[in-house]
């Protein structure tokens, strides 16, 4: 067999059996509500407070292990945090907070990377078709500090798979396209491929869903 066919045969079942892996993550994605407390958030806040993702858990298909992986987890989470301060910033003073260390007022935004993927750029270019294009998907946690330091009171999914190619509009969630900070948001994976696209994406998402809380 021609070494082209085999190589092609291969990277078409690593497709197949990605594609079932993530659960149709490269079909249009939404944000998606989760159940939140009874109590709604005190609008515009003084300071909101962003304390660092969880890595601890999530599909980590980035291709490392050992200490590269720890490493890739710290610098990929540092660069995620910076960016989402840089957009929350927009709304009201944003900083840096650990859970242990937290003011009395104010929102804190915590979460955690549900699945990191960093896709492939041979099934990209030679199978094409959305195969191997990058996953970012998060839980996203808000809580109230007026009210509690404890509970949330609003959470969300971002980066979710939607087979019904349903926008996500409802609580917690914009619809596609829509930004209140008057920038588009690309819900689809269309926006290109790249975890740094994918960052950006995500922050923004964030960032437009709390602006409807202001």
């Amino acid at each position: 067999m021609p070494r082209f066919a085999v190589l092609f045969g291969g990277l078409a079942l690593l497709a197949v059996s990605t594609t079932l892996f993530l659960s149709g993550c490269g079909g249009s994605i939404h944000t998606a509500a989760l159940p939140s407390a009874a109590v709604k958030l005190t609008p515009n806040p003084q300071h909101i407070y962003v304390a660092p993702f969880d890595t601890s858990t999530g599909k980590w298909l980035v291709g490392r292990e050992g200490v590269q992986l720890v490493n890739f987890k710290e610098d990929f989470q540092t660069n995620f945090e910076h960016q989402l301060i840089t957009r929350l910033t927009k709304l009201a003073p944003t900083e840096e907070r650990w859970v242990n260390d937290l003011p009395d007022h104010g929102w804190l935004v915590a979460g955690e990377f549900v699945t990191v993927y960093q896709g492939s750029r041979a099934l990209r270019t030679l199978v094409g078709a959305g195969l191997g294009e990058t996953t970012l998907q998060t839980t996203i946690y808000v809580y109230d500090l007026d009210v509690s330091k404890t509970q949330y009171v609003l959470a969300f999914r971002t980066g979710v798979p939607d087979p019904n190619n349903d926008t996500g509009a409802g609580s917690g969630s914009l619809p596609s396209g829509v930004s209140t900070l008057g920038e588009p948001i690309t819900t689809g994976m269309g926006l290109g491929s790249g975890l740094k696209l994918d960052t950006t994406r995500t922050c923004r998402e964030i960032a437009a869903i709390l602006q409807q809380y202001m």
